[in-house]
This record gives C-alpha cells, structure tokens and sequence, in this order.
C-alpha cells in the first residue's frame, strides 16, 4: 500500500509549519500544501469547478507543481459518492506523446494519469479531504477497449469519466481509505474503465512512517539527477516503442531465451518531468507502469523485427498492485515473464524486486492494435 498517489513528498519544513499551524489553531483545522517545492498556503481553494474543457482545475487540488501537467478541466457531483470530471487529451506532451505506434493513439497511462487525478481532485472537492494528506495507492487497473475513439485527431481529446468513491473510515469518522471506480467516455463512445484503490495520512504522519520504515531521511529525487545536464543515451528507444530517449526507464536489459524471460534494471531520467514533475523520496508508482509496460513490449518483441513490431501494438490493460516504497538509494531489479496465471500469450507478468524484497507485481496486456492499417 505503499505507493503514494499524492506524489507528495515528506518535507520536513512543510512538516513543522503544518504543526506550528496546528497549534496555532487549537480549534478547527488548517490545511497546508505539502508538496515540496510548491509554497504553503493556509486555506483550500474556495472555487468548486464545474464540468467543462475550458480550463485545468487547480493544479493543488490534483497535487501538481506544473500547470503543463494537469489535464483534468472540470467536476460536477452527481451524487452523495458519485461525480463526473472532464480532460482534455494534449496533441503534443513530451512524454505521453512520445511514442511510434501507427495510427497514433491516445497513451493508456495517460488516461490512467487522468483517473488519479481526477480521483484526488474529487476526495478534496466532493468529500472535504485536506489538502495535507497524502494518498497511498493500494492497487489500480485500467482495462481500455480497442477504439477508434482513442486515436489522436487534429484536436485536443475530450474525455469524460464517471466516478464512484467508496470511503473507508476509522472510530473518528475520518477518511483512511478510498476505492474509485471509474468509466471513461471519450467521443461519445465508452472507451475504458479503471479501479483505483488507496489509503490516506496527514502528510505529517506520512513522513513518519517513511522515517520509522527506513530508519533514516530518504533521500530525494533531485539528488539523482545528473549534474550539467549530460545527454543520456540508450539503445532501447525504438524497441520499446519510443523515440527519446529521456522517456526510457529501463537498463542493462537481459533476455533468458530457455525461460522466455526478461530482466533488468529500473532506470529512470530524474529530469523528465513528465514522469518527475515535482520532487519524491521515492520512485513514484507511475514510474513503475512505464517500466512494467517497456518490459511488456520489451519480451514481447525478442523474436520480431526490429523496429516495426511496436508500430502494430499496443498496451489494451495493466493491473498493478504495490507492497512497498521502491526507494531511491537502492536497485531495483525488474523480471518480466508470460503470465502464468492467465495462460494468455499476451499477458506478461512483470516483479520489481528491491534488496530480495517485492516492492511492485504488474500485469500488462499487449495485443495487435485492430486500430492499425
């Protein structure tokens, strides 16, 4: 349960001005923003969004640091547990765009990014969450149908998703976990579904936690960021259906021909801001998708030609679960294998291991893309 879906990191200045203002407030409740780089503020955005494509919502409220990286646009509730958000789909993003599937489709971890956040948006609108809390994704899903509707046109996408929230609460009636189950709507054509399951903690208390699991002050992500900015280079782009290299995240890549296995190493550019768009004291659950779904077309195209056979698939499905932090000053180590659960040539289960422990289990669908030709 221990992926947090806030990517909000523990920052200890953050921290002690959430109790100075907690003692400040003997009554009542304060609410500050947490995430690392972005400034506090004492009060929750007093605008409620309506459902549109007009503009993003509040980029605190889906806890962003970039404006550039908030695509939800509007909520309106539809019911005591229930509401409806709008996005818009980028024509251009500098990760979630780069890919070299044709036709070009609409990224699945993009709408699964929509879904989170969307699902944080609604805990703080609809059910009053303060924005001081930090979500710890449990498990999600996204199961996408093969559409016409997810290919990219001349205009900005417009998804609609339809969201159920189902509230856990302790004896002080205050919300420690939430399941979201979501459909998405994207052209007027049902397009997907998805689950998003997490547990949620003052951020304050989150940094404990991290602080009693470690024994230590985990490091943060800008700490591994490379110094003067080198170009990195890979060899695995085209082979795992992408052209920057800055979007790979996988290394030292080897293939066990006799057990029709991969393995690698996770390795991530901590300078994409598409997938670091703030800092972390941990690698963040969708760093771990974006691995999970390499390593599928990774396997996936050891006995294809080189190049082209990623232009003709696509990611249809992944199921991720995750039992612990992936930390930063650790390897960890990847394992991708045929799904032996499913029996289906297209499933492909991928383990993150870390110090001899499993930190992530995902399972990915690829299949040839209907939508090609």
């Amino acid at each position: 349960m221990v992926a947090p879906l806030s990517r909000s990191a523990a920052n200890p200045t953050f921290v002690n001005q959430g109790r100075r203002a907690r003692n400040s407030h003997s009554r009542g409740r304060a609410s500050v923003v947490t995430l690392s780089e972005i400034t506090p503020e004492l009060r929750k955005p007093e605008e409620r969004e309506t459902l549109g494509f007009h503009r993003t919502v509040d980029r605190r409220m889906v806890h962003r640091a970039s404006v550039a990286e908030v695509f939800v646009t509007g909520m309106e509730r539809t019911g005591e547990l229930t509401f409806r958000s709008a996005a818009q789909l980028p024509l251009s993003h500098g990760y979630f765009n780069d890919h070299t599937g044709i036709p070009a489709t609409h990224d699945p971890l993009l709408l699964l990014e929509i879904c989170r956040q969307a699902s944080i948006y609604g805990a703080h609108a609809q059910l009053d969450v303060p924005l001081d809390t930090t979500f710890m994704v449990n498990d999600w899903a996204i199961d996408l149908r093969d559409s016409a509707a997810l290919v990219i046109g001349d205009k900005p996408g417009e998804l609609l998703l339809s969201e159920t929230m189902t509230p856990t609460h302790d004896r002080r009636n205050r919300i420690t976990a939430l399941r979201f189950d979501i459909g998405m709507e994207l052209a007027g054509e049902t397009v997907g579904t998805a689950h998003i399951r997490v547990s949620s903690a003052p951020t304050a208390q989150y940094a404990a936690l991290r602080f009693m699991q470690r024994g230590s002050t985990p490091p943060m992500t800008s700490a591994f960021r490379s110094p003067g900015g080198a170009v990195r280079t890979t060899g695995l782009p085209a082979r795992v259906g992408r052209v920057n290299p800055a979007n790979v995240v996988l290394a030292d890549a080897e293939f066990d021909t006799e057990r029709g296995s991969l393995s690698a190493a996770l390795a991530p550019d901590f300078r994409n801001s598409g997938l670091f768009d703030h800092d972390y004291d941990h690698i963040p659950a969708m760093v771990l998708m974006e691995a999970a779904r390499q390593s599928a077309l990774l396997l996936a195209s050891a006995h294809q030609p080189s190049d082209g056979f990623q232009r003709t698939v696509s990611l249809s499905a992944l199921e991720a679960s995750f039992s612990r932090f992936a930390e930063l000053d650790s390897p960890v180590r990847i394992t991708a294998a045929p799904d032996s659960r499913t029996g289906a040539p297209n499933r492909v289960a991928v383990t993150f291991e870390q110090s001899d422990t499993t930190v992530a289990a995902i399972s990915t669908e690829v299949r040839p893309s209907a939508t090609a030709g």
